[in-house]
């Protein structure tokens, strides 16, 4: 590494949502599929349940933020098991300083880190098509899933008896719903209130809008819709992001059901090639945009014996490739 920088967690970073929103921007400000970041909106990131600031890492010149990596402490399941990973998110450097080794020492420090609390696993999420992949390969990262962003116009849904619902009020159902839905996909993070509240009724651009089928005994269907300004083939485009589709009995017919009730008259969703909901959502009128593979960095005895095995589809983490 070239320069006399100064390698640091987060604790140590002065303006810390400030700079890293313009070293986002900076980073990622042409990638297809990103979303532009405010100092508003990374104070919001930066209170994720889990994110740790003596995990992530950062290099200063001077006081300035040249380059960064996230890390969020959340236990995902993985190969049929429910392990402790470490998310890495916001693999930025400064343009500037790019070519000097700053991002592989940065990663090398958040692993050194992770390995020392006892983490079981590295995991992220990249384009497969961008250079930074080839790098995490390089890391010793492993291609777990492949997922694409669909885009499209808002389907017509027919008759929906789905609606907007409080998602403080039916807080309950919907995690029990989402939680069983999602507990056979890799990746997944169960919810709990916490993490409840940080997506639903935390956000910077206000709560999200929460679609539910309701019954007597509760919710058997949802999705949930953010809006999000993103960069689609060199434009600009304002969508709403669908995340978090889950039916008691999910179908061709209830998918497009339920992305017909969103607030915006384009829709995007992210989701792993092998799950059965991606024919679902291009039958329903979206289109492969952009590609994303979840990588895995496995520490643990524990880790390496469930990379062995394919338990379900892989969960995307919106928040973790769009920041939704």
């Amino acid at each position: 590494m070239n320069g006399d920088y100064v390698l640091c967690d987060h604790a140590e970073v002065r303006d810390l949502p400030a700079q890293l929103a313009r070293l986002s921007n900076l980073a990622f400000g042409e990638y297809e599929g990103a979303m532009p970041a405010s100092e508003r909106w990374m104070a919001w990131y930066l209170r994720r349940p889990g994110t740790d600031v003596r995990m992530s890492q950062a290099a200063l010149d001077g006081e300035t933020l040249i380059a960064n990596v996230l890390v969020c402490l959340q236990e995902l399941q993985l190969g049929g098991d429910m392990l402790r990973c470490g998310i890495i998110d916001s693999v930025a450097t400064d343009p500037d300083y790019r070519r000097q080794g700053l991002a592989r020492v940065l990663m090398e420090r958040a692993h050194e880190n992770m390995q020392r609390a006892g983490i079981d696993a590295a995991v992220l999420y990249t384009n497969p098509d961008d250079h930074p992949f080839r790098f995490y390969e390089r890391l010793g990262y492993v291609t777990r899933a492949r997922a694409a962003l669909l885009s499209g116009p808002r389907p017509e849904g027919g008759a929906c008896s789905a609606l907007p619902v409080d998602a403080a009020a039916e807080a309950d159902g919907l995690q029990a719903l989402l939680n069983d839905y999602f507990a056979p996909w890799e990746g997944y993070a169960p919810l709990d209130d916490d993490l409840w509240a940080w997506h639903k009724l935390d956000p910077p651009t206000g709560p999200p809008t929460v679609v539910a089928e309701m019954t007597g005994s509760g919710p058997v269907a949802t999705v949930s819709f953010a809006e999000a300004d993103v960069l689609m083939k060199g434009k600009r485009e304002t969508v709403a992001v669908a995340y978090v589709l889950a039916a008691d009995v999910m179908n061709a017919d209830q998918v497009r059901s339920l992305l017909s009730t969103a607030p915006h008259t384009w829709v995007s969703m992210i989701v792993d090639e092998a799950a059965p909901e991606r024919g679902m959502a291009e039958a329903a009128g979206l289109e492969p945009q952009v590609s994303e593979v979840a990588m895995v960095l496995p520490f643990s005895a524990r880790a390496r014996r469930a990379l062995q095995v394919h338990h379900g589809p892989w969960y995307a983490m919106v928040e973790s490739i769009i920041g939704v």
